[in-house]
């Protein structure tokens, strides 16, 4: 696992998932740059940031572009109005296509949606709390 970046973050946790999709998103991060005020969306390692904010957005906002993760194909990751540190911040989710799986009965594959709501740690070390996902 690669060092977090510092300043504040909000983690997806599997807290209140609904659907096998949204779940593939489990373990990501949103975290603040606090020298330019740019939120990144990390992967779960924190080894690679898939997606930036523009720079210091104070509504509604979309990262910069679609990403490949977890078998999940251009993935869109829109937020509301950014949130104070340590306060609940929601969003939504999309992508062009999602993996195909071998459960019984079959779920569907291809473009899916949901939302979620966050909780955030401070980034400093504390324990990192929930971010829920619904597909």
């Amino acid at each position: 696992m690669s060092t977090p970046p510092p300043g504040p973050r909000w983690t997806l946790t599997a807290k209140d998932i609904h659907g096998t999709f949204g779940e593939l998103l489990v373990g990501c991060h949103i975290v603040q740059n606090q020298t330019t005020n740019v939120y990144e969306f990390y992967n779960p390692d924190f080894s690679k940031a898939l997606a930036s904010s523009p720079e210091s957005p104070k509504a509604l906002f979309t990262f910069d572009k679609t990403f490949d993760h977890n078998g999940l194909t251009g993935v869109s990751i829109t937020m509301n109005v950014p949130v104070a540190a340590g306060a609940k911040w929601t969003g939504l989710w999309s992508c062009e296509d999602s993996p195909p799986t071998t459960e019984i009965p079959l779920p569907p594959t291809g473009a899916q949606s949901g939302d979620f709501t966050a909780q955030a740690g401070s980034g400093l070390g504390e324990e990192e709390t929930a971010i829920s996902a619904k597909a």
